[in-house]
């Protein structure tokens, strides 16, 4: 019995078995590709701490870059195809 893997490509294209990352859930795979992001990043941004989630925004799954320290430089529009936005963390209140 063969079980798809849930991506459209799957299987056709002679890629290695397992090569595939199961695009059922796409917040899962995105904090994938986020890793890669991250430390793809931080050897150009050595004294940025920086953090990667899955975000929905108006229905569309994105990738959201926080940042400490000085803003990262390099950061690019797309990431595998999906948006990245970048954000500081918000301030804390004054008290």
């Amino acid at each position: 019995m063969t079980h798809a893997l849930s991506s459209r490509t799957s299987g056709v294209d002679g890629s290695s078995e397992g090569g595939r990352i199961n695009t059922v859930n796409l917040p899962g795979a995105l904090v994938l590709y986020g890793v890669a992001l991250v430390q793809t990043l931080q050897r150009q941004n050595a004294k940025t701490k920086l953090a990667v989630a899955p975000v929905q925004v108006d229905g569309v799954w994105r990738l959201e870059l926080s940042y400490t320290g000085d803003p990262p430089v390099g950061v690019p529009e797309l990431w595998h195809g999906h948006r990245v936005n970048v954000r500081s963390p918000e301030a804390a209140p004054s008290a």
